[in-house]
């Protein structure tokens, strides 16, 4: 129960009956909840777009994925976000930048010009692709799974890859780590997936394998992981997801 109050306290804006206590064996078990977080986000944005639906207002599918995006902020804050802009900074910090120089410019504090324009992207992007899909009879369970999937790709990273350093978040995660809270986060999320459709599973599958590169490219120019990494693996996750999701419905439709 610790590590349900914890991953709900860190990794989202839902009011919560009492503050967890701090233990960092609460950190790492809270990895294993954090899909299930997703789908509580999603189950709220399936709300919102039912009020649409029947209400007939706005019109518009980009004001509604516009208003679903900002509600996704606000119930499940912006910290996938802030460590993928500050992963950005670290990626493309230079030619010759990976390793330490990379790293710092991940972990600093203010966003460079690489992260303000990844961000954009990302939130533009994000933005397109939720208006593509509204189109689809399936936009419904997209819209449950796709937040639970890049919280099991924040899980995945965090268990599956090694920490660029003996600080922060991503340590703790990693120190404390079991097995079986990668795989109960997947199993979870296994499940999730089957109550969805057809072009889901081959989003899923397709970002599977966009995530598993991003995590190696960041592995290789920065050194290894941290927390604001795991952010650009979710953010990652569920572009190419929602991507690759719109693009075989549109063909199977």
């Amino acid at each position: 129960m610790e590590a349900l109050l914890f991953a709900l306290h860190y990794f989202t804006n839902f009011p919560i009956y009492r503050q967890p206590r701090w233990d960092d064996r609460y950190a790492a078990a809270s990895l294993a909840w954090l899909p299930f977080t997703g789908l509580m986000i999603g189950l709220c944005l399936v709300t919102l777009d039912i009020f649409f639906v029947n209400t007939g207002f706005p019109q518009s599918g980009a004001l509604r994925a516009l208003a679903l995006m900002g509600l996704e902020l606000w119930v499940g804050g912006a910290r996938f976000l802030e460590g993928f802009s500050k992963t950005c900074d670290g990626l493309f910090a230079g030619p010759a930048s990976p390793g330490r120089r990379g790293l710092e410019r991940a972990r600093d504090s203010q966003i460079g010009r690489a992260g303000v324009i990844g961000l954009v992207f990302a939130t533009l992007a994000k933005l397109l692709i939720l208006t593509e899909l509204s189109s689809l009879d399936a936009y419904a369970r997209a819209l449950a799974f796709y937040p639970c999937w890049s919280r099991w790709a924040y899980s995945f990273a965090a268990c599956r890859y090694e920490v660029a350093g003996e600080e922060g978040m991503a340590y703790f995660f990693k120190v404390n780590q079991k097995p079986v809270y990668i795989i109960l986060s997947s199993a979870f999320t296994l499940m999730a997936l089957m109550l969805t459709t057809n072009f889901l599973y081959i989003g899923a599958l397709g970002s599977f394998i966009v995530v598993v590169f991003c995590c190696s490219v960041i592995s290789s120019r920065l050194g290894g992981h941290t927390e604001e990494s795991y952010g650009m693996a979710a953010v990652v996750s569920e572009l190419s997801l929602l991507f690759i999701s719109a693009a075989s419905g549109l063909i199977l439709r």
